[in-house]
């Protein structure tokens, strides 16, 4: 007897190390013909308890996400919420039950304050009890008025437009410089407007020796005379000592008149323009028009031909583009216009531009018209967009890429 007693602890014993390794619908029957249920439910219970917690713990970690979106405007900060210069700038205000009971306690404070101020006023001279309950009633708005939580969902704000990848940026849509309607698209090319990351220090290096370049010489030949110079006697004006006024050698120092020049130019030439390598301006060129693209201020479009010169007619084209006019941004328009001999467009092209362009434009003080070969740095980033005909991407490429 006592061996099948013995026997029958050994399968038990083996059977729960089984059941550690196997699933327990598998080992449940095998189990529970050896008696050992309370030890097995203890696990199973142990195991559905941390299943349990683990599902919590993914709940509430999923509520602290989306609670971390909300933030409260803090009391101290005195901004309006709706300025774009303000972190709550586009999200929503979060209307809480709390928050509705506080402006709703507000308000009757207020009545009631209003109220109180009103029958105070009345009853100023026979009521002495008057304004201390128009005080209670002011310090207890106060109060509520302090414990006051503004919350705003940060996740209701305006994605922030981000930059198309390379070199999926170079595929650009071509615009139509009439209608303003897409005739197609064109791949620009990687070396001139693929730049990445952009060189700020280029580009503030090619703008410092152009603006030097056209400060240029200046002063050429202007000279002033020194005081050995001057016309004028060596004598003494008057005497050293005794007249009750200041003391004087000779009529030609700088602060009398008819005298020297103090520090004046002495006939040098003052040139201001520095120099810079070729390569270095070319590398600033392909490094704006990469940033313009970036920034997708790049307008690429078929050619920029005016039918007329009214200044009328292209301020409203300009306008599909959000160009000009009152509230529209300034723009930088590159032609590379090239007329045949003999053709009838020979007469409406000049200097690579279009003529009646060139016209139009004139009174239009946010658009610059000029040709790829006056196309520069400096006017690149001092308009806002850059308006680029397919003639002018071609010869900017192949002038920028030797």
């Amino acid at each position: 007897m006592s061996n099948i007693v013995l026997m029958t602890r050994r399968v038990a014993s083996a059977a729960a190390t089984d059941m550690m390794h196997t699933s327990s619908r598998t080992t449940a029957p095998l189990i529970s013909s050896f008696g050992n249920l309370s030890i097995n439910n203890n696990n199973i219970s142990a195991a559905t308890t941390i299943t349990s917690n683990n599902k919590q713990l993914n709940y509430f970690s999923s509520m602290a996400t989306k609670k971390s979106n909300i933030v409260e405007l803090p009391p101290n900060l005195k901004f309006d919420p709706r300025a774009k210069s303000s972190p709550f700038y586009g999200a929503d205000e979060v209307e809480t039950s709390r928050r509705k009971k506080q402006l709703q306690k507000k308000v009757e404070g207020q009545e009631a304050a209003a109220a109180a101020a009103t029958t105070a006023a009345e009853d100023v001279e026979n009521n002495d009890d008057g304004d201390d309950e128009y005080t209670d009633i002011e310090d207890d708005v106060d109060d509520e008025a302090d414990e006051e939580r503004v919350l705003y969902d940060l996740s209701t704000k305006a994605d922030v437009p981000r930059a198309i990848p390379l070199p999926k940026r170079l595929h650009v849509p071509v615009m139509d410089f009439n209608s303003g309607d897409e005739v197609g698209t064109f791949h620009l090319s990687e070396k001139t407007f693929g730049c990445d990351p952009v060189r700020v220090d280029i580009l503030q290096r090619v703008v410092v020796w152009q603006r030097n370049k056209k400060r240029g010489k200046r002063n050429a030949g202007a000279r002033t005379k020194t005081i050995s110079e001057v016309s004028g006697s060596g004598r003494k004006v008057r005497n050293q000592k005794g007249g009750g006024i200041a003391r004087a050698g000779h009529s030609r120092p700088a602060h009398w008149r008819g005298g020297a020049k103090a520090h004046g130019p002495k006939g040098n030439i003052q040139d201001y323009t520095t120099k810079l390598n070729k390569k270095v301006r070319r590398m600033g060129m392909r490094h704006a028009l990469s940033q313009k693209l970036l920034e997708g201020n790049l307008v690429i479009t078929n050619d920029m031909a005016s039918n007329t010169h009214k200044t009328k007619v292209l301020d409203e084209m300009l306008n599909r583009f959000d160009v000009s006019g009152k509230y529209g941004v300034t723009a930088l328009m590159v032609d590379d216009a090239q007329a045949k001999e003999g053709s009838e467009d020979e007469a409406f092209v000049h200097g690579g531009v279009n003529v009646n362009l060139k016209v139009a434009s004139g009174n239009l003080h946010k658009i610059k018209v000029q040709n790829q070969i006056a196309c520069n740095v400096y006017d690149m980033l001092k308009y806002k967009k850059l308006f680029l005909s397919l003639e002018a991407v071609r010869a900017l490429e192949a002038r920028l890429e030797k």
